[in-house]
């Protein structure tokens, strides 16, 4: 997609830094939709950087960072607390790192759990938190952490891996921000996708398109506010059992085919007043149909779906929703691996589906088993397909 990723990789250190822009505060609000998923303030200055960040999935959780920076902008000890608020399943966290030229010493307290470490690291690394949890775990990537680090790309169009320390765990993986402009920066997610941010003229980010990703939020920057504040009518919502929850839970369908069960297990995105079909589903491109991992349908007995007959077993599901209007089903011999990672090599089909139309939009993708048929319907579509005994 690049054409020139330049794996000899510039050491940060040696890069020739951008002088820090004034001191300043700010903020950013992450959406999904229609639903606000996330807040994070900061405030910078040449030596240190301090924010908090609150996050809505699967339930509030306020976490507190800072950012001790050495005279060139290179980070030499931070601390990061996890509290949650509104999520009662997660343990709270403390974490403290120190950065050597070639180490980093890890503090890490989980519930109790203390676990003290020392690992080798490239020269050059930079702390990140990329938050969210479960299935959602890059729901958001911290914006003050990536202005800082910003600060050490170089100027020029260019492709720089960073030792990446995270600041839960304090394990080191390598991510890669690619300038694309002085005012764009592309930032690795997970190596399938780029997070876009917007930046102006002095470095500052003003937004983060995250719509190529697997989780499709959009954050812009406001002015600062009180980021623990604002969480605090969110965890009450949590509390009273009106959170957000999962993003796209997990949803396991039973339905019979001739008095012999079929199970069909998916994640099912929300619609969040987003457009869907043509925007957030691709057309003319594999569809990962559903969220999470693979879509994935069991049966003990053959069954024929279309005119294919398919052995007992289990199989992934995936879909081609075209341009002219039609459908795909693909049905795929591989299972159990995660919904971007799609090998057309083992297809065992494509079989056309019947495209049909919603009297209402419906608000969760649903895939059911019932009357002879598999359907597949969200928003205002529905695609469905025969299924029988062999």
């Amino acid at each position: 997609m690049y054409s020139t990723l330049t794996s000899s990789l510039i050491l940060l250190a040696a890069v020739m830094h951008a002088p820090f822009a004034a001191d300043e505060r700010a903020a950013f609000v992450t959406t999904l939709g229609r639903d606000t998923v996330a807040f994070e303030s900061f405030t910078r200055t040449a030596s240190r950087v301090e924010g908090e960040i609150m996050v809505r999935i699967p339930g509030t959780v306020l976490c507190h960072y800072v950012l001790e920076l050495a005279g060139d902008g290179a980070v030499t000890r931070f601390t990061f607390d996890m509290k949650p608020l509104g999520a009662p399943n997660l343990p709270p966290r403390h974490v403290i790192v120190e950065l050597t030229a070639d180490s980093i010493f890890a503090d890490v307290d989980s519930a109790g759990h203390r676990e003290k470490t020392r690992r080798a690291v490239a020269k050059g690394a930079f702390p990140q938190f990329m938050a969210g949890f479960g299935d959602s775990y890059g729901l958001y990537s911290s914006l003050g952490v990536y202005e800082a680090l910003i600060h050490h790309l170089v100027t020029g169009t260019d492709t720089v891996s960073v030792p990446s320390i995270n600041m839960t765990t304090g394990h080191a993986v390598p991510r890669q921000f690619l300038r694309r402009s002085p005012t764009l920066v592309d930032a690795d997610f997970f190596k399938i996708a780029w997070t876009h941010l917007a930046l102006d003229a002095s470095g500052q980010i003003l937004s983060a398109d995250g719509s190529q990703t697997t989780e499709k939020v959009q954050s812009h920057r406001v002015d600062y506010f009180d980021v623990a504040q604002a969480a605090k009518p969110f965890a009450a919502l949590d509390k009273a059992g009106k959170g957000l929850g999962l993003a796209s839970p997990n949803v396991i369908a039973k339905g019979s085919v001739g008095g012999e069960a079929v199970i069909v297990s998916y994640g099912s995105p929300r619609r969040r007043n987003r457009t869907i079909l043509g925007a957030l589903i691709p057309l003319d491109t594999v569809w990962r149909t559903g969220a999470n991992a693979a879509t994935v349908i069991v049966f003990d007995k053959a069954l024929v779906i279309g005119t294919t007959t398919f052995a007992a077993g289990s199989y992934s599901l995936w879909t081609f929703p075209k341009k002219d209007g039609s459908v795909d089903l693909i049905v795929n011999s591989q299972h159990g691996q995660y919904g971007t990672d799609y090998d057309g090599s083992h297809d065992i089909v494509r079989i056309p589906m019947k495209v049909g139309t919603l009297t209402q939009p419906q608000e969760s993708f649903a895939i059911a088993i019932a009357n002879n048929e598999l359907s597949i319907s969200w928003d205002s579509f529905v695609w469905t397909v025969p299924i029988a005994l062999k």
